[in-house]
């Protein structure tokens, strides 16, 4: 008999995997890797695009896998996205297909077992500025224009509902401008011993934004302080404290201006720990992923 498989922070459900085609932009066939417990759901489960980090430059779909295969264990089906990159692509391809996943994972809604109310996203470094954009700008006209693949395999627009019921963000660059202006005043130093190279980062700037007004355009923190926001769905953030690549004060200026626009935004520190731990198995990444969980079990519970 098929386990039920609903939500529990502390389940150890068997996860399936399988990469499936979500959108095709122009010349391109953009995969997804789709992570879900293994059983039949006793309810729709939540849902959890996740968006993966790399400067906007490189990595794909399966970056995430520590975090995406932990999270699916706990009863959620998580949807990881392969989306057009710089240098051969410009700001906003990214959030083009972002969106489109997003429209995806509701297009197919049933096949994939989830409630389309309950839709989210989770993003790392570059991937948490994507998935914080998505998060406060959803129906933004600059993102539209990406074809999903449609449940009968034809192309579409699908559901024009892209919104996202809360957003988890891994060491954001949530203001790519003031992390360009950060590692530009580096950019005479050798690469360091903890992987941080400025000229890896300012090439990867250069590759993605046409030029500073397009990284001021990405900042999330910009957009939310402007009073561009279209929405401000709860939020929570992972702030490793010996982060070279995102400094503390990007985080903390995110952080003040969403509270200061009246939304929800939860803040945790990882004393010693550096930029994209998450990524590696570790007592830290096993911590950011209960604190995940309990954050995602908090906000599920007040949808319903």
């Amino acid at each position: 008999m098929a386990m039920s498989i609903r939500f529990d922070p502390s389940a150890p459900y068997e996860v399936d995997e399988a990469d499936v085609p979500f959108a095709r932009p122009p010349g391109a066939e953009l995969l997804a890797r789709v992570y879900r417990p293994r059983g039949e759901p006793a309810a729709p489960l939540a849902a959890l695009v996740d968006v993966h980090g790399g400067a906007w430059s490189r990595n794909d779909r399966t970056s995430g896998a520590v975090h995406g295969r932990a999270l699916a264990a706990s009863g959620l089906v998580v949807v990881s996205l392969d989306f057009r990159q710089g240098p051969g692509h410009k700001h906003p391809a990214a959030s083009a297909d972002v969106a489109a996943g997003v429209r995806y994972v509701r297009a197919h809604a049933v096949r994939l077992g989830v409630d389309p109310r309950r839709v989210a996203i989770v993003g790392s470094s570059s991937g948490g500025q994507l998935a914080l954009l998505q998060a406060v700008k959803p129906g933004a006209a600059e993102h539209a224009g990406t074809p999903i693949v449609l449940p009968d395999g034809s192309l579409g627009a699908g559901p024009a509902d892209d919104s996202v019921a809360f957003v988890l963000a891994l060491y954001p660059v949530a203001d790519p401008l003031a992390r360009y202006r950060y590692v530009l005043s580096r950019k005479d130093e050798p690469p360091q011993p903890s992987g941080f190279q400025a000229k890896r980062l300012i090439d990867a700037h250069h590759g993605y934004f046409a030029d500073e007004a397009a990284m001021a355009e990405a900042s999330v923190t910009r957009v939310v302080s402007a009073g561009e926001a279209r929405a401000l769905p709860p939020a929570w953030v992972a702030q490793p404290e010996l982060d070279d690549n995102v400094p503390a004060a990007i985080t903390e200026a995110l952080i003040a201006a969403y509270r200061r626009a009246g939304g929800r935004i939860e803040r945790t520190h990882f004393p010693g720990a550096r930029h994209g731990f998450v990524g590696n198995a570790s007592a830290d990444t096993d911590k950011a992923i209960a604190l995940m969980r309990e954050f995602i079990g908090g906000e599920l519970r007040r949808q319903v």
